[in-house]
């Protein structure tokens, strides 16, 4: 299994930051949709066991769809410093991914995200109607996981949330 890191892109609006984007064999011959885009399966990271969970039942989703899943990374950078020089070193951010790969049979495609709040960025990042695979806890309050599912399938997302314990 090999990660490659890719390139950088550019900001959006300062408020969201590509910062790579690793990858490990991608077919690109994926079916699309009615709206002529390319069909994908999505997981957002949330914690490393929860993300193998959902990189598992995302790899069934796209096997049946002939492509592999996107992992999305979404970090949070404080106001006080610059969306370019995070708190935490985007090299930690990156190993992250590295672990992830390392421990999943799966092939996978992941990207790293430096935002300023990653409730907001979350609705730039998918292709309208995405299916998108959530790792968390269920609890009787709304977690952080729960809040995102629940703001993506208010956005017309198609979301599969998946209890950990």
């Amino acid at each position: 299994m090999k990660v490659m890191p890719m390139e950088n892109s550019r900001s959006t609006e300062g408020l969201l930051k590509p910062w790579t984007n690793m990858r490990v064999e991608i077919n690109d011959s994926a079916p699309t949709s009615d709206h002529g885009q390319q069909l994908e399966v999505y997981v957002l990271y949330t914690t490393h066991t929860g993300t193998l969970a959902a990189l598992k039942t995302a790899s069934q989703l796209a096997a049946n769809l002939s492509t592999c899943p996107r992992v999305l990374r979404l970090y949070s950078v404080p106001y006080t410093l610059p969306l370019e020089r995070p708190a935490v070193s985007t090299d930690f951010l990156e190993e992250q991914i590295r672990a992830l790969a390392c421990e999943s049979p799966m092939e996978f495609s992941a990207r790293i995200y430096l935002c300023r709040e990653p409730r907001w960025s979350l609705r730039e990042l998918f292709p309208p109607h995405s299916v998108i695979v959530i790792a968390g806890k269920k609890r009787w309050w709304p977690t952080k996981e729960q809040s995102w599912a629940k703001l993506l399938r208010k956005d017309g997302h198609e979301v599969i949330f998946l209890d950990v314990k």
